[in-house]
């Protein structure tokens, strides 16, 4: 049986990882001890150094009088290649915490993985760096649920000029880009410096197959192609990220700490009210416990609900059968669990198309593409494998005889397949030639999963449910949109670039055989949201309901998913977030 990887994480031998990169360290102010500054308590504790973590953290540590405090399980990788090197991204296995899906009925029983970034910089350090935003319509209904009209997307499109800034960056293609929504924050978005070989054909091939036209989806758009965008900065083409931009602001703040290798056990509580943190050093093993006026979760999808269901908060039934004392019953945390769940094809390219097989496996290419990257940051290592993107709304028609009006229901904003495409084989095994994937995912599905704790030992994964196309309208949007993805690679203008379909191949014809291959190619975007969502277990200013002194602000609160990659919606909502946390507490400068 095929299995699929995101996407070569055991291809690339340690030569390929040889090239050097010069990076200053943002981490003056970080360290791994454990011992607390005099006076000990803090004012606010952030637990989990990803994007959400680090904007919160170097919004409040503005006010010098403010003590903050962040807390990351995994290590300081800021001088790896592997983190830093933008092609390198699918080596990033050893700063990832290897959790997979439990058996999946709808799957046949495959249990495709849903790794996260366990690093300074979370899943900014470990992602493939695509920066784009959706459709307007999905903020707009964020700040319904969550009854915060900060999440409107005319209100947080200050938020995404406040967190980021677009470079120029030269190259022999043209591209729509909209630099109308950027600002002058720290994270740096730029252009790809050059193209594959296989986005042009494959734009054509939407444009003559489906009627998308390009698009910028930074702008509030979701559906049509776009040529893409990254978070890497144009000077030394390298990684744009969470450590890298907010860490540096922070860098030598006085009341600020930074403190990795801090694996969380639990949130300690004082009836209803949160009064501290119990983390152990993952290099010595020392156990300490840190005290703040405010415990800010910010750990993502998969590690805030199950260190709540650690300290007490969540399901009762879930907290009593592993005998954890109940803080709160909230049985929604771990609940509406929703996710970019895609299904792949692949195919054999022609040498003209710059892939990762290319520049991983095939001799000459490895020593040619990394000369360049060495000599001027130019070639296919300064780039993510790939950066076209596209939004693409089915006919309503598809749904005909499905009990369910969820999808026709839905803004005609929004797209509800997503088509996008690596240089890279994500369906093992693959041959030993030159290979580009390409998938089709349910961008806004229907139906959700959960997730639960397997045990009341912290270091055990959670057990995740992640019912992958779980309703039938789900079923009926992945199958027609992997058929439709099927007919662009047929079409005329990718005839001379692709040689043969690999997977699933000529012979697989009918629904059945299609539908096989779809549950055995079906993997995860790696875009878990809503676990904590807004509304359901939040209220508007980001509070545990029925609790005090703790909030949550990362990708586990937003109740949906955008139409699009999450990043950039991540680091605007974690700053619309601090400003509303900064009024509330009244601790602005």
């Amino acid at each position: 049986m095929r299995q699929t990887l995101l996407p070569l994480l055991s291809l690339l031998s340690s030569a390929t990882l040889s090239t050097a990169v010069a990076v200053p360290s943002p981490t003056a102010a970080a360290d791994s001890s454990t011992t607390q500054r005099p006076g000990g308590k803090v004012d606010y504790v952030i637990v989990g150094g990803g994007p959400a973590g680090f904007v919160v953290a170097e919004q409040l540590s503005r006010n010098p009088r403010v003590r903050v405090t962040l807390l990351e399980a995994g290590p300081d990788a800021s001088q790896d290649p592997v983190i830093n090197v933008p092609a390198y991204f699918i080596e990033v296995l050893p700063y990832l915490s290897l959790y997979d899906s439990q058996p999946d009925p709808n799957l046949g029983g495959l249990t495709p993985n849903l790794w996260q970034g366990k690093v300074l910089g979370g899943g900014s350090a470990t992602n493939g760096m695509l920066y784009c935003r959706g459709s307007s319509s999905v903020f707009d209904e964020w700040a319904r649920i969550s009854g915060n009209p900060g999440l409107a997307w005319n209100s947080l499109l200050n938020d995404f000029r406040a967190t980021s800034h677009y470079t120029f960056q030269p190259a022999d293609y043209q591209q729509i880009v909209n630099t109308n929504g950027f600002g002058n924050g720290p994270l740096e978005v730029s252009r790809t410096s050059g193209l594959t070989g296989f986005d042009l054909p494959f734009a054509t091939a939407l444009q003559s197959t489906l009627g998308l036209k390009e698009q910028d989806f930074t702008d509030g758009t979701g559906i049509g192609y776009d040529l893409g965008l990254g978070t890497i900065r144009v000077s030394n083409r390298t990684r744009s990220y969470a450590l890298n931009t907010f860490g540096y602001e922070m860098a030598n703040r006085p009341n600020f700490r930074l403190i990795h290798n801090a694996m969380v056990q639990k949130i300690g509580f004082s009836g209803r009210t949160a009064q501290s943190v119990t983390y152990i050093n993952t290099l010595n093993n020392q156990t300490s416990t840190l005290t703040a006026n405010e415990v800010i979760v910010a750990g993502g999808a998969i590690n805030t609900p199950k260190l709540l269901m650690l300290s007490g908060v969540g399901p009762r039934n879930q907290l009593t059968k592993f005998n954890i004392p109940v803080v709160a019953d909230i049985p929604d945390v771990g609940a509406n669990l929703y996710d970019h769940h895609y299904s792949a094809i692949e195919v054999e390219v022609t040498p003209n198309v710059e892939t990762v097989w290319q520049w991983s496996v095939n001799a000459t290419g490895v020593a040619e593409y990394q000369a360049e990257y060495a000599r001027d940051r130019s070639g296919p290592l300064g780039w993510n494998n790939g950066d076209l993107y596209a939004g693409y709304r089915l006919p309503d028609s598809i749904f005909q005889g499905i009990n369910s009006t969820y999808y026709t229901s839905l803004p005609k904003d929004r797209p509800n397949v997503f088509f996008e495409y690596s240089t890279a084989a994500f369906v093992q095994p693959a041959p030993n030639v030159s290979i580009v994937t390409a998938w089709s995912t349910v961008i806004q599905p229907e139906a959700s999963g959960y997730l639960t704790l397997a045990s009341a030992n912290y270091e055990d994964a959670p057990l995740i449910y992640s019912n992958y196309y779980g309703s039938e309208a789900d079923k009926a949007v992945i199958m027609n949109g992997y058929k439709q993805l099927r007919s662009v690679l047929q079409a005329a203008p990718l005839q001379s670039t692709i040689v043969r379909e690999v997977f699933p191949g000529a012979n697989v014809t009918t629904d059945a055989q299609i539908w096989q291959a779809i549950q055995q190619s079906a993997a995860s975007f790696h875009h878990p949201v809503g676990t904590v969502a807004l509304g359901k277990v939040l209220d508007a200013n980001w509070r545990i309901k029925g609790l005090k002194g703790i909030r949550v602000v990362d990708s586990s609160a937003i109740p949906n998913l955008p139409t699009c990659h999450p990043q950039s919606d991540v680091y605007a909502v974690a700053h619309r977030a601090a400003l509303d946390i900064i009024r509330a507490d009244g601790v602005g400068q």
